[in-house]
């Protein structure tokens, strides 16, 4: 798969660094480093991981490239809209493409391969997952919490921009701080649960699955 630095960065900072070049359209890649579920089912380690037949994964490719396309033409009306609208609206886009996929995606999947999907999609997201209303109706966040993790991922975009800007383009060294700062971001989050809702997280989380991205 062909992967960018946008597609590295994620949804919250492309919207935010990125301005209307973001709105052009996603790249090969971005689905799965996203965890849109057609994404995730073009991605060669997940296809292992769901143990998909010859006929799942072309149906897969044919859904993520379907996908992606109603992707990138919901992307591409996005050209005039503000910075902070523009990445609500990104995200909103993300969700409803994820939704549809995962729709399709059951009519060629079984059900214990939808269940671990899910699964590895949630442990992709990340903090993001908690910004999905089936989370957070799944681990009953009250409003302060629910308020509370907002401000968490606010404060990180800061962050975040920082760390785009002292890369200086290299990209090794950006992902290595992305990826601890999504860490982060995740524990803070989590520690804003109750032992009840920690509970319910780790199952919809499942075993543990580190995805691979194919470079390009």
């Amino acid at each position: 798969m062909k992967t960018t630095l946008t597609a590295i960065l994620g949804l919250g900072l492309i919207a935010l660094v990125a301005g209307p070049a973001a709105a052009q359209g996603p790249p090969r890649g971005f689905g799965a480093r996203m965890g849109t579920y057609s994404g995730l089912l073009d991605n060669e380690s997940v296809q292992k991981e769901l143990k998909l037949d010859d006929k799942q994964v072309e149906k897969a490719k044919e859904l993520d490239e379907k996908m992606s396309e109603e992707m990138r033409e919901k992307f591409q009306s996005l050209g005039d809209v503000e910075p902070q609208e523009r990445r609500a609206k990104m995200m909103e886009i993300n969700r409803e493409i994820s939704a549809s996929a995962l729709k399709a995606a059951a009519g060629f999947l079984k059900p214990e391969q939808i269940s671990r999907l899910k699964q590895i999609a949630y442990q992709v997201r990340g903090a993001n997952a908690f910004n999905e209303p089936d989370v957070a109706k799944k681990l009953n966040l009250t409003d302060a919490q629910k308020t509370d993790i907002q401000q968490i991922q606010q404060d990180a975009n800061a962050e975040r921009r920082e760390i785009f800007q002292e890369a200086q383009g290299d990209r090794e060294a950006m992902m290595k701080k992305m990826g601890e700062l999504n860490k982060k971001i995740l524990a803070k989050v989590e520690a804003k649960l109750n032992d009840e809702q920690k509970k319910t997280w780790k199952e919809m989380l499942g075993a543990p699955f580190e995805i691979k991205y194919e470079q390009g």
